[in-house]
């Protein structure tokens, strides 16, 4: 990515990696991340890893920013990010980072999302290898929670376990997204570079939506 020294920012945050690396880059290439935009269900959960509200404010504490949660239905989810974006803009923010890696419906939606927005969108991952992402982040020393996984696809007992090179090789002998990028799973990082303290992170069991297994917290 190039140098945009100065910018303000804020990051589509998801809590889990790809956005995570996507925070550590953007500042890196002299960005000003001021911001955690995540989008929530009306039950006060993150939109795709379920997260409760309160774990992720735990989080941006543990990362010392500011973040904005704000519920929708996936219906909704395109007029809210244009007037959340609309809003960020009044107060300096120019742009929005991404951790979007290689589905071009994706990068397509951004792209078109902030231009309506009329701000910047950048993905610092776009185009990585997806091993390289996960190398780049147990080299950063990431610590990242399993919190959610395709249980037609992967065993439950990797759910609450960190992530590691025993996980990476099971994806691999399965042929399925390294990253997750067809939902095979999601992560919540909960140490790494930025963070001031380890997250605590308690949970017991795991409840079952469709075909997605999601760690039960303990609040």
């Amino acid at each position: 990515m190039n140098k945009m020294t100065g910018e303000k920012v804020f990051v589509s945050w998801s809590g889990g990696k790809d956005s995570y690396l996507s925070l550590l880059k953007a500042r890196e290439a002299g960005m000003e991340p001021g911001n955690l935009l995540t989008f929530v269900n009306k039950e006060g959960c993150s939109m795709s890893h379920g997260l409760p509200l309160q774990l992720l404010k735990n989080q941006a504490r543990a990362l010392v920013l500011p973040q904005v949660l704000e519920p929708v239905t996936w219906g909704e989810y395109e007029d809210s990010f244009h007037r959340v974006a609309g809003e960020l803009k009044l107060k300096g923010f120019t742009g929005g980072v991404f951790g979007d890696i290689n589905l071009p419906e994706h990068r397509s939606w951004v792209e078109n999302a902030c231009s309506r927005a009329a701000v910047n969108s950048y993905l610092p991952l776009w185009g990585m290898e997806e091993e390289d992402i996960l190398a780049e982040l147990l080299q950063r020393n990431a610590e990242l929670l399993i919190v959610a996984l395709r249980s037609d696809l992967l065993a439950e007992k990797w759910l609450g376990t960190i992530l590691g090179r025993a996980f990476i090789q099971e994806l691999k002998n399965k042929g399925l997204s390294p990253c997750g990028e067809a939902g095979e799973y999601h992560t919540l990082v909960i140490h790494g570079p930025l963070f001031k303290k380890r997250l605590e992170v308690k949970f017991s069991g795991y409840r079952q939506v469709e075909k997605v297994s999601f760690l039960n917290y303990i609040l």
